[in-house]
């Protein structure tokens, strides 16, 4: 009956102890954001912008405007680097720059008019050449003969204008991609979207990841957050039945970015789990630790060894069942690379703009 009582109580404490750890372990919305306007005020980036921080779940929400894209940047990486965040939406819009005056129209041309016809004279010595012909004939003639005609007025063709149809304009030429160059030593944040366990995968097995902070040269964002990237395992040691230690060792080789694939060189990124031998020894020498102490409590002496026997046996039942841990790398996981080589990009600015969600 003793003997019954003591392990409800084993199991009620341990129960207690891990509700306190739990509890410690949270950290309400309100407190992240606290943390994050703490850091944006503090940094003269971003401390001048109007930017507005909510928190719900995990999910930082940015908001307000923004000088410039270096700012929109900054303030990403500090809302993402600060714990309890599990993901950034941003919302954030760059300032309008003032338009520019609008230019006067041009002057409206009209087609001059069609000229005047010249006029044309008779000639003076025609006039009088029939003049002194009339007065030198006789009387007689005169009455008979009558006066010729007058010359018939000329008949003047107005000039024709042909009107000439403007060509159709030119389609505008095709935007053209810009070039640049990412520098080697350029700090590459991802996030996995497969997880890695040690006792599963293998050496050259590839992972999917994506950006958690954009790539920046030049103050400009060249590669946005979410880009899709992929590491491969470079090494992948799993620790024996009782001893040895299991290592994971993961390096990013190629990035997909708006529809082209790049490949990319980087350091790796090592995880190395502990010893087996010496995790053994320390969840059973606790185990016992923890029973004589209630044993003690209850029982005295004779309780204390009770406790201790009770708490080792506890121990062994952990031993048994962390035996031969592997190292997990989970899901959401944020690690960190650097370049080694550098690498040119050729994309379209105009589609780095950030989605509103």
């Amino acid at each position: 009956m003793r003997m019954k009582t003591v392990m409800t109580l084993f199991l009620a404490a341990l129960s207690v102890i891990a509700l306190a750890v739990g509890c410690s372990s949270t950290k309400s919305d309100q407190a992240v954001a606290t943390d994050i306007q703490a850091k944006m005020f503090s940094d003269p980036q971003v401390k001048a912008a109007n930017i507005t921080v909510s928190v719900k779940d995990g999910e930082a929400t940015l908001s307000g405007n923004i000088p410039n894209e270096g700012a929109r940047y900054q303030a990403y990486k500090l809302a993402s680097d600060t714990p309890g965040v599990k993901h950034v939406v941003d919302q954030m819009t760059t300032q309008a720059a003032e338009a520019a005056p609008m230019a006067p129209p041009p002057p409206v041309r009209t087609h001059p008019g069609a000229p005047k016809p010249p006029e044309r004279k008779i000639e003076k010595h025609h006039a009088k050449s029939t003049l002194s012909a009339r007065k030198s004939k006789p009387e007689f003639e005169k009455a008979s003969t009558p006066p010729p005609p007058p010359p018939p007025a000329p008949v003047i063709q107005p000039e024709r204008t042909e009107t000439v149809a403007a060509p159709p304009p030119l389609p505008p030429p095709p935007p053209q991609p810009t070039r640049v160059e990412i520098p080697a030593g350029t700090s590459v944040r991802i996030q996995m979207i497969d997880p890695v366990d040690s006792a599963v995968n293998h050496t050259g097995d590839m992972f999917h990841a994506s950006l958690v902070s954009p790539i920046v040269v030049d103050e400009q964002i060249v590669v946005p957050a979410g880009t899709d990237v992929y590491a491969k395992l470079v090494n992948a040691k799993s620790a024996g039945h009782m001893t040895g230690q299991s290592t994971l060792a993961l390096e990013l080789v190629r990035m997909e970015f708006q529809g082209k694939s790049y490949a990319l060189a980087t350091g790796n990124y090592t995880q190395t789990g502990s010893s087996r031998g010496k995790r053994t020894a320390e969840t059973v020498g606790g185990g016992a630790a923890i029973g004589a102490i209630l044993g003690a409590v209850i029982g005295g002496g004779k309780g204390a060894a009770i406790g201790a026997a009770t708490g080792a046996g506890a121990g062994g039942v952990v031993q048994g069942v962390t035996k031969g841990q592997q190292v997990k790398i989970p899901s959401e996981t944020k690690l960190d690379f650097s370049l080694e080589q550098p690498v040119e990009v050729s994309y379209f600015p105009e589609k780095n703009r950030p989605s509103r969600q």
